[in-house]
């Protein structure tokens, strides 16, 4: 009769403890890009995000300045050869190169971009929609303080977003809690919701703001929602916005929907800080 094999509980333990031990490295090391997973109260499911470091990030006390990125959750959402997030890292490398300060990349995920990103059902352009506040407080009381728990960000956070994500960025400056100081609105479909935005600028702006930017751009052959709607809302706000607050209207000859370099020209606008016309 053949004995069964024992089990070396010694081995098992020190497998455990290894393994314990690689985990911890990895979430500590702050050199270690990696994804994160976050449990959402605000939406009440879980997310993730994938982070970034710049080159130069290690033990130390200097801070740097945080892009969050939507649509950064390394899918495809358009027919472009790389992913949004994965094109960032290229743009923020090839930047640093150049002169401009190293940031903190973090994307997020999606699962329903059109409920996160859109302030208001409209059953006539899109299925479902509406659940922008939502995703605003999992941003702002969720992500924002998970990063800066983790990671030494600076007074600069920037917000980016295309096209659903580019009105949501105009939604989250005039709605939300304004936890970032400069937003990049990339083809805003802002026919989406134009009066409302209009209505959710005056509000906000007709007392101080903390914010120092607002980047809008989009192509000449851009979508109905976005070339139809974008001139006459960014001159309605031209008038509100506070003198210091620097913006900046783009629209990109021969270009259509979502330019290719918009994250590119927004992040050297911002950084330029420079008021041009």
């Amino acid at each position: 009769m053949k004995m069964p094999r024992r089990i070396n509980w010694r081995a098992v333990f020190l497998l455990a403890v290894a393994g314990a031990v690689i985990w911890t490295w990895m979430w500590l090391n702050p050199r270690h890009p990696e994804r994160v997973d976050i449990l959402s109260k605000a939406l009440g499911e879980k997310r993730f995000l994938l982070v970034h470091l710049p080159s130069g990030y290690g033990p130390g006390v200097d801070s740097f300045p945080l892009l969050v990125l939507l649509d950064g959750g390394d899918q495809k959402q358009f027919s472009g050869d790389k992913t949004l997030y994965s094109r960032a890292k290229e743009i923020l490398a090839r930047l640093e190169a150049e002169g401009l300060p190293p940031l903190i990349l973090v994307g997020i995920g999606n699962r329903d971009r059109e409920r996160d990103m859109t302030p208001v059902r409209r059953p006539d352009i899109y299925a479902g929609g509406g659940g922008a506040r939502a995703f605003m407080e999992f941003i702002e009381t969720e992500i924002v303080p998970f990063v800066e728990n983790r990671w030494r960000i600076g007074s600069k956070r920037i917000l980016y977003g295309e096209s659903y994500g580019g009105l949501f960025v105009l939604d989250a400056l005039a709605r939300g809690r304004q936890v970032f100081t400069d937003y990049i609105a990339v083809s805003p479909a802002v026919g989406v919701w134009p009066d409302g935005l209009n209505a959710a600028f005056h509000h906000r702006f007709s007392a101080p703001s903390p914010v120092r930017s607002l980047y809008i751009v989009y192509g000449e052959k851009d979508a109905p929602l976005v070339g139809g709607y974008t001139i006459p809302f960014f001159r309605e706000i031209d008038g509100i916005l506070p003198g210091e607050m620097r913006r900046r209207l783009d629209i990109l000859p021969k270009e259509g929907h979502n330019p290719e370099n918009s994250l590119e020209r927004g992040l050297l606008f911002i950084f330029s800080e420079k008021q041009e016309p």
